[in-house]
């Protein structure tokens, strides 16, 4: 994720990244899943902290996390 966003960081180009937000449910009962879970999380929060826009989709209504432009 370190070289995705320092690659990222040095490109002219714009960047749409779409994930799973995992965190908002209940805890897997398998460690697999919640390895997953945690995993994704991180890699979600590194990318967070970089972006210049961040949008939750809920039933396909876009909610502005952070940013200034709206959908």
């Amino acid at each position: 994720m370190e070289n995705l966003i320092s690659l990222m960081g040095k490109s002219k180009a714009h960047f749409i990244i779409v994930s799973n937000e995992v965190g908002l449910g209940v805890v897997p009962p398998y460690a697999s899943a919640r390895v997953y879970r945690d995993v994704l999380g991180t890699a979600n929060q590194m990318l967070a902290k970089h972006a210049d826009e961040i949008y939750l989709m809920v039933a396909g209504i876009p909610t502005l996390l952070k940013g200034k432009h709206q959908l």
